[in-house]
């Protein structure tokens, strides 16, 4: 009765330190979306960046049309970190960019920039199926961090494998770690790395799944991930957001892809 007890008590503790992170961090959201409705993108910090040369291209990949696109040089910086539960990501279906960020204050600091791939076929995610990555912002909502995703579990994936019915046969894809992440009315959706599939990294070429190279799936989760980080997917039409813009410029941060979201290639 005793261990019982204490369990409860030791239960009770947790989700109190949870609950009152979880008020903080909604405090600083709270920050980060009054400066992002308080700006037009014209002012200095906030002037948007123009528009790449670099192309997105249709290829044939097992069978399957998929895009593919110029890779870019990963950046990945934990040093700069002050507080892992002030963390969160930011995904480009856009761009094919992970962001990691963490609210320092009364800033935004980015950590962390992976290469992604997402789903096959363009568009927020209907049904089981149907190879479309979900969004949690798109067009339809002006709050980005109003409903956003949040990884519910960080699983050890070393073992697992697919079969992606494309004569390959069941082999190992999601590289070391697969994050769970809670998409309100699908599941099975996750971050992993890209075992047998590096190549689709960075484009649109899986089920629906976020893919990263596998060593950038090691470093995500061994440096910023943990259970109950909060993810923003941005939907294809939707561009940088105000404080990401601040962040990019105040750090310096070059990028090979920007694309034009109504020139969104489709396969």
């Amino acid at each position: 009765m005793i261990g019982m007890a204490f369990a409860t008590v030791m239960a009770g503790q947790v989700m109190a330190q949870q609950d009152a992170e979880s008020v903080i961090l909604g405090e600083l959201f709270d920050g980060i979306t009054e400066a992002y409705e308080s700006v037009d993108g014209k002012d200095k910090p906030y002037e948007r960046f123009k528009f790449t040369d670099v192309k997105e291209t249709v290829v044939d990949d097992h069978g399957s049309r998929c895009v593919r696109t110029t890779p870019d040089e990963t950046i990945d910086d934990p040093g700069k970190m002050q507080n892992r539960r002030n963390c969160f990501i930011i995904m480009s279906k856009k761009d094919y960019y992970l962001y990691v960020y963490e609210i320092q204050g009364n800033d935004t600091v980015m950590l962390a920039r992976y290469d992604c791939c997402f789903g096959q076929h363009v568009g927020n995610k209907q049904m089981r199926g149907d190879k479309k990555t979900p969004s949690s912002f798109n067009n339809s909502n002006g709050d980005p961090f109003a409903k956003p995703f949040t990884i519910s579990q960080i699983q050890n994936a070393s073992t697992w494998k697919h079969d992606f019915k494309d004569g390959r046969g069941n082999i190992k894809s999601y590289g070391d770690w697969f994050l769970r992440l809670v998409t309100p009315g699908h599941s099975g959706i996750g971050i992993h790395g890209s075992t047998n599939n590096e190549k689709s990294v960075p484009g649109r070429a899986s089920e629906g799944c976020i893919r990263l190279k596998d060593s950038d799936i090691i470093n995500l989760r061994n440096h910023y991930a943990f259970e109950g980080m909060k993810v923003i997917i941005k939907d294809e039409s939707i561009d940088d957001l105000p404080f990401e813009i601040k962040a990019m410029r105040k750090q310096d941060i070059k990028r090979k892809r920007h694309f034009d979201p109504s020139k969104t290639v489709k396969n």
